[in-house]
């Protein structure tokens, strides 16, 4: 079984220096609004994953005062602990190591899964395209490791060729300069959707079946993928599609300087009853169309590596009924493996109505107390 066993924060968010031990399973995180139940949260995440769910920038992490922070994970996967630091200093490099040993940032995304669901992730249903893109392609990266050596490359050759048709416009020769970057952008592009279509059809898969349990079988989720490319299962028609594309908007493109095709501008589709849920559904229903979403990587991890995620539930409860409640505490306990649930309700008779093994987790302006001696059976 796959779980963090202990952990230790340093000058990370609120949190000065604490340690902590967890139950294998279920972690109750609890307490009032403010006091650091999303920052430990994030801090897990932030080990596993070498990002936050909440920001880009490693500085507003670290502790006002001291512009550092330092994080020490014991994770315990295939019977081995494996120990992962993590520190940083303003105006330094991120250190990431594995039982010592140095880590690469993103080779460390493939190695220890971790999927969070928080209220910021609403956006994945309610903003634009790009929200919904950083979502296929931070799964994409972390469930296929082509991926994500598809999806930097094609970045690379994105932006020379961005140069290309902003500095170069009015060179003579400039669509001879082109032709080669066109070459390589629709070779990596075509992979990029490629994957992307397998990737859409997976997680529907397992994000319906999630959805109507939740609603009680009266409403269905379907995915769909909209590209500006004409698009298929075959990658070779793809990236015949891509080239021709990119011939007929080559005299669009020199006018505004950019590339205005690609998997770049690409969206997922999230449809409720066969309607766009990001225009004609609830804030309910968004809500748990995105807790769907994220319940499906759960499962896609599972099928991977044999073994579930840990999942990271940030105050998940607030506006769920007794019985969403109840389904997600039984998926947990069915099919997933260690999680960390945050709230600032008590849910310990809902729990205990469920069977589950728990731990509790008190948290208050930056302290974290264990409150529990012993697990309930």
């Amino acid at each position: 079984m796959y779980y963090l066993e202990s952990l230790q924060l340093k000058g990370f968010r609120n949190y000065h220096n604490e340690q902590l031990q967890f139950h294998p399973r279920l972690n109750l995180v609890i307490g009032e609004n403010a006091q650091g139940k999303t920052n430990l949260l994030e801090s897990i995440y932030y080990l596993s994953v070498t990002r936050s769910f909440r920001t880009n920038r490693d500085q507003e992490l670290a502790n006002f005062e001291d512009r550092y922070f330092y994080l020490k994970g014991s994770f315990i996967k295939d019977d081995l602990k494996h120990v992962v630091q993590a520190s940083y200093r303003q105006n330094d490099q991120l250190k990431i190591s594995v039982n010592s040993n140095q880590a690469d940032r993103f080779d460390h995304l493939q190695s220890f899964p971790v999927v969070v669901f928080s209220p910021d992730d609403l956006q994945i249903i309610r903003d634009g395209p790009a929200v919904r893109r950083r979502f296929l392609n931070l799964e994409g990266s972390r469930l296929n490791p082509l991926y994500f050596e598809d999806l930097k490359n094609y970045q690379r050759i994105l932006m020379q060729r961005n140069f290309l048709l902003k500095e170069k416009r009015y060179h003579p020769k400039i669509r001879d300069y082109l032709e080669p970057w066109d070459q390589a952008l629709a070779d990596l592009g075509s992979s990029i959707i490629s994957s992307r279509l397998v990737l859409i059809e997976a997680i529907e898969k397992e994000a319906s079946i999630f959805f109507e349990t939740m609603t009680g079988s009266f409403e269905e989720l379907t995915l769909s993928y909209s590209s500006t490319i004409d698009f298929c299962e075959n990658p070779e028609t793809t990236r015949n599609n891509f080239l021709r594309t990119l011939s007929e908007k080559r005299d669009a493109e020199l006018k505004r300087g950019t590339t205005i095709i690609g998997p770049h501008l690409d969206d997922l589709k999230v449809m409720i009853n066969g309607s766009d849920s990001r225009r004609y559904s609830s804030q309910g229903q968004k809500r748990t169309a995105a807790l769907a979403l994220k319940m499906a990587e759960v499962s896609l991890f599972r099928m991977r590596n044999n073994d579930s995620p840990i999942i990271l539930l940030d105050d998940v409860f607030s506006e769920f009924d007794n019985s969403r409640k109840g389904y997600l505490l039984k998926f947990i306990r069915e099919i997933a493996g260690q999680c960390f649930i945050s709230t600032a309700t008590d849910l310990n008779g809902l729990i205990e109505k469920n069977n589950s093994d728990y731990k509790i987790i008190t948290v208050k302006q930056g302290s974290a107390f264990d409150e529990t001696d012993q697990f309930s059976t």
